[in-house]
Formats: C-alpha cells, sequence, structure tokens
C-alpha cells in the first residue's frame, strides 16, 4: 500500500486534468505505442555531426553566428541586438522582457497575457480598424513563461520597417483603455479556455507541489477571475513597473538592415523610463515539497513523474544536468526509453524535461502506462536513475549524448525566430548574448566524472505523483 496524499492539490487544476483524460488515454491506444513524444535527435543528427568532429562543427558554428550579432544599449538600459542574415527571406522582430509567470503575484495570475494581447492589438491593427497582419503578409505572437514575456512579429523584408515602427509604437505607447482591456480580456479568456493536454494538466500540478514555496508554483495559465477584476488602471501601472527597458531587449533578425533597425529602436523607445525602485529578483529554493502525491483519475490509463531539483541556467553544473537529462530521457536512445519501453513494453510513452530557468530548475521523468505496470514502471525508473549515479556513464555513452545535445541545439535554433529567442534570453539572464554560443563550449567540457558527481548531488529524494484510473476521484490509494 502506498501512502495517503499528505496534502490536497488546488482542486481546479486536477478538475481540468480529469476532464482531458479520456480522450488522451483514446489517443495513445489508437497510436499502437508507435508515436514517441520526443524525435530522436540522436539519429537525425548523426549523419552530419559526428562524434570526433563535435567540438568543430557544433562550436565554430555557434560561434559564427554570435559573431554577426551587433549590440547597441540605449542609455535607459534598453538592448537592441541585431543579425544580419542576407540568405533570408524573412525577418523577426522579437520583443522580450525579464517579466515572467514567476512573478506576477497570486493576485496578478494571468496579467503578462493580458499586457501581451493588447499590445498585440495595437500592433496588428491601424487607425482605421484595418487589420495591418492581413494586409502585410505579417504573424504576430504572444505567450509568457516562467521567467520572460515575448511578442515576436515574423514578416518579410519589405515590410519589416514598418512593422518595426509599429511595435515600437506599441510599447512606448501602449492603448491601455478600457475598451481594449475588455476586448484583450475576452481574447485571452478564450484562449486559455481551450486548455492543454493531459500532460500538460499534470505538469502544472507537479509545479504546484514541488515548488510549494516558490513563485514557480505557478504555472503559465491565467486565473479569470482576477482578470475580470482588472482595471485599467492596473493594468497599466502593473506595466510601467514590470515591463521597463532596463528588462527588455528587441532583437531583429534575418534580411536586414542593422543600423537601420538600431536607429529606430533608438528614436522610439528612448524615452521609456525605468522603474524608479530596482525589482528584487527573489531566489528561493524549493523546500518544503510534497514527495509522494497519488491520484485516481477517469483515465484508462496510467501516469508515473519524477521530479528532482536541478541547477539553474546560472549554475556551473548546468552542462552536466543537461548530459544526464539527455542520457536518462531525451529521444528514442535514452536510457529510460530503452530499458521501459523497448527493453519490457512498460510505456506508452517516455519523457523528459529539463527547462532553462534563471532560478531553481527541475529535471521530470515521466512514463505514461498501464494501470497495472504502475508499480514496476516507478521501480524501473528509479533503478535506471540510480544505476546512473553508482555508475556513471561510459566515454561513448558521453559523447554520444553530446551528440544528440548538440542537434537539439541546433534545431532549436534553426528558424529566426528561434535564434532571435535564445539570443533575447541569454543577453537577459545577464551573461550576455555571447552565453548562448559558450552552452555548447561548457557541454564539451563535461566529463564523466562531472555527471556522475551532479547525479549524485542532485538526483536525491524525488517528488513523486502517480496517476491511475479510478472510476471517480480520490486523492489516496
Amino acid at each position: 500500500m502506498f501512502k495517503v496524499l499528505t496534502k490536497i492539490v488546488t482542486g481546479f487544476v486536477l478538475a481540468a486534468f480529469l476532464s482531458s483524460s479520456v480522450v488522451y488515454a483514446d489517443e495513445l491506444k489508437k497510436s499502437n505505442l508507435k508515436l514517441p513524444t520526443l524525435p530522436d535527435y540522436n539519429r537525425s543528427t548523426s549523419a552530419t555531426y559526428k562524434i570526433d568532429n563535435f567540438s568543430l562543427s557544433g562550436t565554430s558554428a555557434a560561434s559564427a553566428a554570435t559573431a554577426a550579432v551587433k549590440k547597441y544599449v540605449l542609455p535607459n538600459g534598453l538592448v537592441c541586438l541585431t543579425l544580419e542574415s542576407p540568405s533570408e527571406n524573412l525577418v523577426v522582430l522579437d520583443y522580450l522582457v525579464r517579466c515572467g509567470v514567476s512573478q506576477e503575484g497570486s493576485n496578478l495570475q494571468g496579467y503578462n497575457f493580458l499586457i501581451l494581447k493588447m499590445l498585440n492589438n495595437r500592433i496588428s491593427d491601424d487607425s482605421e480598424g484595418d487589420d495591418v497582419v492581413e494586409i502585410t503578409g505579417t504573424l504576430v505572437d504572444d505567450g509568457a513563461s516562467a521567467d520572460y514575456s515575448r511578442l515576436s512579429i515574423t514578416t518579410s523584408p519589405v515590410n519589416y520597417m514598418f512593422m518595426l515602427r509599429r511595435l515600437c509604437k506599441a510599447v512606448s505607447n501602449p492603448d491601455f483603455s478600457e475598451a481594449e482591456l475588455q476586448r484583450a480580456r475576452e481574447q485571452t479568456l478564450n484562449r486559455m479556455g481551450e486548455g492543454g493536454g493531459t500532460s500538460d494538466q499534470l505538469y502544472d500540478i507537479f509545479l504546484s507541489c514541488f515548488y510549494r514555496l516558490h513563485p514557480y508554483k505557478r504555472s503559465p495559465q491565467v486565473v479569470p477571475v482576477i482578470l475580470k477584476r482588472a482595471t485599467a488602471a492596473d493594468v497599466s501601472a502593473y506595466f510601467k513597473n514590470n515591463f521597463t527597458p532596463d528588462r527588455t531587449v528587441i532583437t531583429a533578425a534575418g534580411r536586414l538592415n542593422g543600423q537601420r533597425v538600431r536607429k529606430e529602436v533608438a528614436s522610439d523607445c528612448s524615452a521609456l523610463i525605468p522603474a524608479r525602485e530596482k525589482i528584487l529578483e527573489v531566489q528561493w529554493e524549493p523546500q518544503a515539497s510534497e514527495k509522494e502525491v497519488y491520484l485516481y483519475s477517469q483515465s484508462e490509463l496510467a501516469w508515473v513523474l519524477l521530479g528532482y531539483q536541478a541547477p539553474s541556467l546560472q549554475s556551473s553544473d548546468y552542462a552536466a544536468m543537461q548530459v544526464i537529462y539527455g542520457a536518462l530521457g531525451a529521444g528514442l536512445s535514452s536510457r529510460l526509453w530503452t530499458q521501459l519501453r523497448e527493453n519490457r513494453g512498460l510505456a506508452y510513452e517516455v519523457g523528459a524535461r529539463y527547462p532553462e530557468l534563471l532560478g531553481p530548475s527541475h529535471l521530470l521523468c515521466h512514463v505514461i502506462t498501464k494501470p497495472g505496470s504502475v508499480g514496476v514502471a516507478r521501480r524501473r525508473m528509479l533503478a535506471e536513475i540510480n544505476k546512473l549515479k553508482k555508475d556513471g556513464m561510459s566515454d561513448l555513452e558521453l559523447a554520444e549524448t553530446k551528440e544528440k545535445l548538440l542537434g537539439m541545439y541546433l534545431l532549436e535554433r534553426e528558424s529566426m525566430s528561434g535564434r532571435a529567442l535564445h539570443l533575447g534570453m541569454a543577453e537577459l539572464s545577464g551573461a550576455g548574448y555571447e552565453s548562448d554560443a559558450r552552452k555548447l563550449q561548457e557541454l564539451q567540457r563535461v566529463t564523466v566524472s562531472d555527471v556522475k558527481r551532479v547525479a549524485n548531488e542532485y538526483l536525491r529524494e524525488p517528488t513523486l505523483i502517480m496517476a491511475r484510473p479510478g472510476g471517480r476521484f480520490y486523492f489516496d490509494w
């Protein structure tokens, strides 16, 4: 018998989980166990990036891309990055702010999404109400993560200066009227009402259990009651205090003239004023987390999640933990996939997450299996993790894992949008945009002894979440 759940998880999150479990289960059953969650980066990139030329092919390409970046800092602290790429047929304009969901506070949850939607509307519509995006063939997207808020514009080389002016106008002179607030509120609530898949909802439950005393416990979701009572004055004050120029990077990448971009940004954004009081960056550790959470659901399948504390993006142990993540749960060649799916047929799905967070991060491994196999799946997961801690990995596995991670790195930056995003995140991390390329150098320096040391330091006392069918909802087994 398992332990009884010691703490009840937030009700609305669990309700969302239950509502979509059956549909997701049916989809998995129809897949006949042939559809993995993650692509096999190891197989897809090995032909181009050989193990023996990892340092040459990987780091040189990243360094060359970084060398083409130009940086301009306005007196108010706003950073403008430009990446000229004459061979591209598009331009990406990225507005990235170091203000994410974790900084909203429990009484302001959803404000970032609301503000981004209002900025999006101001960019997309002209003064006559015509859809500028449709006229110019432009895509404007927005979203918020734990640490950042982002608005991204993809347009043609013909229209990029026009769209850049609209972006600068929107952020320097936003329209936070009651009418625009109501419009954005309806758009945001409709968007969030669509909900996510079961795995995303379980991930939200994990966050609430793992980060009980840390703002990372808040998932990137809105709370309807909070948005409904928000006023134009509330939104305007939040924007002025958090979306400040000293916490902002505007990145332009593609077929463009970097000098024109920097001149336009300097002209339109110089009047922005930083917040009078510096916002304190709280670095609490995830403590007092729930260690074991057992759930009944209406699904026909069962979930097993194991989460561990992991180093932040700025930690010297980050690269070694990346290797651990790659070896355990990234792709079809990972240990968990091989042991639980291929060798024992225990899993419908196997995967892992290791998010790039400015604060304390986590390594989360998950398995979707048959209800009768949750016990053995849990034991096999723990056994494989403990084996890595005890025996480490061979030189060959280390090299192969580095190659796989190199492929993932390049794939994430294959598009101009991906390059712009990662350059902006690196700049706002405090390490500078050059640090994005240095990730590969740090990865290359990881040794087998580093992997074993970091595994034993961090892979202890996991947070366990298990969910299996029960006919109706229960918290104990």
